[in-house]
């Protein structure tokens, strides 16, 4: 490539907090990367503004963005492509749907090409590669480049990988999914067999037993459940993993919810890389075509650089174009996001102006257990609701007319999570079977299928996908019942439930059978 460099802005990478650092890489290890493509032009409008919305709004077939995508970013492959192979990498995939491009090489030809330092760290759970520093990319390629994934394997984070105990101290057998969605009005009987609905699972795995007896404990018909393996083992069942646990945590959720539906579960490496490959590989599927990707994975958004981030923005955009909804856990740590730097934090990718970000609360039960007595922000110790306001992306269209707080980090006004919330305490807790016994779980990461099940009922109401739903929700409130008590503070640091949208809840918990009915109408965009 061209010995003039220049810096991949937005592409800085720090050490892995709380990692010790073992060793730079093997020079002559074989690895792969991914260059993703961008058109030379920025784009005109601010990411959820109102120009932004309606731009992707307009809907289009995966075969007909796929055609699109040949006439706009063919040049910049193939420009990547010639510039690769002319200095010895070798060039896998071209995709030019998912505008990317996979090289391959020795680190050292990885360190010459684009200057990366890359090193080894332990962080007591395991052994990974990370990146570190700047990138920069050869002049003749740099106009058309994204992002460059696959140099760090960091893992990722998700609300059960702290392996907190089941269902918290002195609770009791918990709900099965079932039980949990008729508190909100969620209707069961509803023919859904027309739907696609897809997970991300990272690492991990389940076993097709547990499944069936959990849905033979709810008295429900199992749906027909599909695995893709995007990267890494697949289904790969560790005996009841922290993974293990999140994976039968979603799939049976879904499956209570969705009977004689496809459910798509899509395997990928436990890394922020990896996962922005999962979510384009989900979205872009023109195999299963998932209508609803439900996602309980995230970070804080301080833990990722702007190329990261970029390129799951440009997945998520995809997925408007395409009519695909997607939701995403807000964390379970409370508005500090478990750290302790003084500041606040959302989680990415539940902070993106595409998401629908899920938050959690605690309900109180009546005697039968048959209907919320009362309910309010779910915060138990240390654990509870993420929420809060980005550090990174301004106020989208459908929070304008919002009364946002302002970030406790710098005062100002910007994207609000999460959006909508429902159950996500430890008691009563969702009931689920993790290799062969029960467990009982709690998280928004609960939270996050149970919202994924609720809008593929609606598409199933609609006869066709709502896709990007948080527009229709923000301009009927009506259709949620407000969380008006609590709070997601540490240490004092935090925000307050109130008497409209909130940082801890956003809109409120669904009213399961409203919400179906008033979107089933809902015009398309």
């Amino acid at each position: 490539m061209s010995e003039r460099k220049v810096p991949l802005a937005g592409s800085r990478r720090v050490p892995p907090e709380g990692a010790t650092f073992i060793g730079d890489v093997d020079p002559d290890q074989r690895i792969a990367v991914v260059v993703h493509l961008k058109r030379r032009t920025p784009d005109k409008f601010a990411p959820g503004s109102a120009g932004d919305l309606a731009r992707l709004n307009k809907p289009i077939s995966r075969p007909a963005l796929e055609m699109q995508r040949r006439r706009t970013h063919a040049r910049a492959a193939a420009r990547v492509t010639k510039l690769a192979a002319a200095n010895g990498l070798t060039v896998g995939r071209v995709d030019l749907l998912a505008r990317t491009v996979t090289l391959e090489g020795t680190v050292r030809q990885m360190a010459s090409i684009f200057g990366a330092t890359l090193r080894v760290y332990d962080d007591g759970q395991r052994r990974f590669r990370a990146r570190v520093g700047q990138l920069t990319v050869p002049a003749e390629m740099a106009p058309w480049t994204r992002a460059i994934l696959g140099f760090d394997e960091r893992p990722l984070a998700t609300d059960v990988t702290r392996l907190k105990p089941l269902a918290g101290a002195g609770a009791g057998p918990g709900l099965w999914p079932t039980e949990i969605a008729r508190l909100y009005g969620i209707p069961l009987d509803r023919d859904v067999s027309s739907i696609c609905v897809g997970i991300i699972a990272l690492g991990g795995g389940y076993v097709a037993t547990d499944l069936v007896s959990a849905l033979a404990g709810m008295k429900r018909k199992p749906p027909a459940v599909i695995d893709v393996t995007v990267s890494g083992s697949g289904n790969l069942f560790g005996g009841g993993t922290a993974a293990d646990q999140e994976i039968a945590l979603d799939l049976q959720i879904l499956a209570s919810l969705l009977p004689k539906a496809r459910i798509v579960v899509y395997f990928a490496d436990n890394t922020a890389d990896d996962l922005t490959g999962a979510i384009h590989h989900a979205i872009l599927d023109d195999v299963n075509r998932p209508q609803v990707l439900s996602v309980s994975w995230g970070r804080a958004e301080k833990f990722w650089t702007n190329t990261g981030r970029d390129a799951i923005q440009a997945a998520l955009a995809d997925a408007q174009r395409l009519r695909v909804s997607v939701i995403f856990a807000a964390g379970d740590e409370l508005a500090t996001a478990g750290l302790s730097d003084g500041f606040v934090h959302v989680w990415f990718p539940a902070s993106s102006p595409y998401a629908l970000g899920c938050g959690g609360s605690l309900p109180t039960l009546d005697a039968g257990n048959a209907m919320i007595a009362s309910e309010v922000v779910w915060k138990e110790g240390f654990n509870g609701t993420g929420g809060g306001i980005s550090d990174v992306f301004p106020v989208p269209d459908y929070q304008s007319k919002l009364a946002l707080p302002a970030s406790l980090n710098d005062g100002a006004v910007r994207r609000g999570v999460p959006d909508v919330a429902c159950a996500a305490a430890s008691t009563p807790g969702y009931r689920i079977i993790v290799n062969g016994a029960e467990k009982v779980m709690d998280g928004t990461s609960a939270a996050t299928p149970l919202w994924a099940g609720l809008i593929a009922i609606v598409n199933a109401a609609r006869g066709e996908p709502i896709g990007f739903v948080n527009p229709a929700l923000y301009a009927n409130p009506n259709l949620f019942r407000l969380i008006s008590q609590g709070n997601n503070r540490v240490g004092g640091k935090g925000y307050d439930a109130g008497d409209g949208w909130s940082a801890c809840t956003g809109l409120g918990v669904p009213k399961g059978s409203e919400i179906i009915v008033a979107l089933a109408d809902e015009p398309m965009a």
